[in-house]
């Protein structure tokens, strides 16, 4: 009897596991700081900021482009259309069209890895209303004899401040401040407008010898939209002299 062994080899071939690389980074996220409704044909800067994504490792850089959506070339434009930086920081100025509309600027941001290996790329909108707006002018005038500086200016709609800023005058001179008031949610009738200045009044005060100014425009409308408003203040500015009385203290007795 013939006994036959039948012997079977499995051979295991071993392979190394290839190494997996994960990204260690944030999500991309961008952020547009700017004004949601501007005037026909007003410039407007937004501000742009970008962080996350591999562009954030050192020696990372960040990149966008920039169009608006909606009016052609030739009504609206944004400048400049694209950049490329190692903060993420970006500026753009809009130029709004010359009618009334609605439009989008939309950003696309690309964030890249120091060596150019790692890319990732992220797009956001920032609607923009555009409306023809409510024009405030207010003239101020330094009939003083002292020059003023930082003085306090706002303009306030209906009891709520639209506008604010300081001004500087020297004396005999007078600054022209132009405010377009772009309220998507304005109604038409009658608006209380009240211009004020240096509201501590700690420095000046107008020729009535308060320091705000009334009065009530009436905003229409009209098969052309709202009819601009226009309101002329002319303050009279009194400079008052503060003086700071120095006295010299006493000198101490020596004692005996």
């Amino acid at each position: 009897m013939a006994i036959v062994f039948t012997i079977t080899i499995f051979c295991l071939s071993v392979y190394p596991l290839a190494s997996i690389s994960v990204a260690a980074y944030d999500p991309i996220y961008v952020s547009i700081d700017g004004k949601n409704c501007i005037a026909i044909s007003e410039k407007s800067e937004y501000i742009i900021r970008v962080v996350g994504g591999p562009g954030d490792e050192p020696g990372g850089n960040f990149s966008f482009t920039a169009k608006l959506i909606g009016p052609s070339p030739a009504e609206a434009k944004v400048i400049p259309t694209n950049g490329k930086s190692s903060t993420g920081l970006f500026r753009v100025n809009v130029t709004a069209p010359p009618t009334a509309r609605d439009m989008i600027l939309r950003i696309n941001v690309t964030s890249v890895s120091a060596n150019g290996t790692l890319v990732e790329k992220v797009t956001k909108d920032f609607p923009i209303k555009v409306l023809v707006p409510v024009v405030i002018t207010a003239t101020v005038r330094n009939d003083g004899n002292m020059s003023v500086k930082n003085i306090p200016f706002a303009i306030y709609a209906d009891g709520l401040k639209i506008y604010e800023t300081t001004i500087n005058l020297d004396p005999k001179t007078s600054k022209t401040i132009i405010f377009n008031w772009t309220d998507p949610y304005l109604k038409p009738g009658e608006h209380v407008i009240t211009v004020m200045i240096d509201p501590g009044n700690t420095l000046v005060k107008l020729d009535t010898g308060g320091t705000s100014f009334t009065t009530t425009i009436f905003v229409g409308k009209t098969d052309y939209g709202f009819v601009n408003a226009l309101l002329i203040g002319i303050l009279l500015l009194s400079v008052f002299s503060i003086y700071l009385v120095y006295r010299r203290p006493k000198r101490r007795r020596m004692k005996r």
